[in-house]
């Protein structure tokens, strides 16, 4: 009979191998666990001094605020195309670089720069484009892994344009009393206007608002630059945020025209109607009324200038009176006055005499029927 203690079958004994190595493993893991744990954090940190060391290994680090450029617009504008929507509220980015860890705190928005080219649009209607970035110094800042919301959706148009659109002052308020204000001297008579081409055919005149109330004898001559915009032939007010404005024949573009008016201190002065005859009408006849168009004249220049005529009892002589020496009918006559010469404005400097002459016995009866 064979004892059960003198030999194991194959199965038992791979069994028991295992364990054995089991065993051997453990005790391998075991033995001196501490020094090994130690060992383990000791490389750790020494892998992390090395990293800390080399200082041209990257870190990737997100930047924000980077500040977007459109470029190409004037080869999309080559191509008759215009982009009239979508880039209005196109201002920052957020993008993550690859940065090498020697500049890493020092890498910021300004060392990187991100564009949006509209060359690449070929069609008008509804494009989307990527806005794509790089750092300024490749060697400093790295490279661009990625631009977030990367997308642009623009809306484009054919694009037109329109020579010699004329500039027109619409004149409110009153000028101040005592102000005498010259004609409005404008920088622009006319413009050329680009843009978007079914805005830029509608257009029929370019608006300047002006307010003459504000005139001041403090300041002359006057000049303020205003904005503009501009009107169809029904007089809507045109959407011209897209539209480039040059003054017509010019390249420079313009966004206001200055309108320049010289002004003077104003009055009015009679003229002097006992001064405007001589002579005696023919016997038995007599000056029934004389008649003077205008019967004052507005003279305009420095308060200096003006002042002897705001005196009361200022008036105006003429060079010479009308002569009415032997008429026995009425006169009419131009008459020439004696203007000061150191005025910046004299409405007239001659005046239109009537002188009706009558038989004196109606000019009694006149005199007679009207007290």
């Amino acid at each position: 009979m064979m004892k059960n203690d003198a030999a194991s079958s194959p199965s038992e004994q791979e069994k028991t191998k295992e364990t054995d190595l089991g065993r051997k493993v453990l005790n391998a893991l075991t033995h001196n666990w501490g020094w090994k744990v130690g060992s383990l954090a000791l490389a750790i940190c020494l892998w992390g001094v090395l990293i800390t060391q080399d200082t041209s290994l990257p870190r990737t680090k997100t930047i924000e605020d980077v500040r977007v450029s459109v470029t190409n617009s004037a080869v999309l504008r080559s191509n008759g195309l215009i982009v009239v929507s979508g880039l209005e509220n196109l201002n920052t980015v957020t993008l993550r670089a690859s940065v090498p860890q020697k500049n890493y705190s020092s890498a910021a928005a300004a060392n990187y720069i991100a564009r949006l080219d509209v060359s690449q649009i070929q069609s008008a209607g509804e494009q989307t484009l990527k806005i794509s970035a790089t750092a300024s110094n490749a060697s400093q800042y790295g490279t661009v892994l990625e631009v977030i919301d990367a997308d642009v959706t623009l809306v484009v148009e054919e694009y037109g344009t329109l020579s010699g659109v004329p500039v027109e002052v619409r004149r409110s308020g009153e000028i101040p009393e005592g102000i005498y204000a010259t004609s409005i001297v404008r920088s622009v008579e006319s413009v050329d206007i680009s843009g978007p081409k079914s805005l830029v055919e509608q257009a029929v005149r370019c608006v300047v608002n002006y307010d003459q109330s504000a005139l001041s004898l403090v300041r002359s001559p006057n000049t303020v630059s205003l904005p503009f915009f501009f009107e169809d032939a029904e007089g809507n007010v045109l959407d011209s945020t897209n539209f480039t404005v040059n003054p017509r024949g010019m390249a420079t573009s313009i966004q206001r025209i200055t309108i320049t008016q010289n002004v003077y201190a104003m009055t009015r002065v009679k003229v002097d109607e006992n001064s405007l005859l001589k002579g005696e009408p023919a016997e038995g006849y007599a000056v029934s009324n004389i008649r003077v168009i205008p019967t004052s004249i507005t003279l305009a220049g420095s308060e200096v200038a003006i002042a002897p005529f705001l005196e009361e009892g200022a008036a105006l002589f003429p060079y010479d009176p009308v002569d009415i020496s032997g008429q026995t009918r009425t006169v009419s006559q131009i008459v020439y006055l004696n203007t000061p010469g150191n005025m910046d404005y004299i409405s007239n400097n001659s005046v239109q005499v009537i002188v009706t002459i009558l038989p004196e016995e109606f000019v009694k009866l006149s005199t007679d029927s009207n007290p």
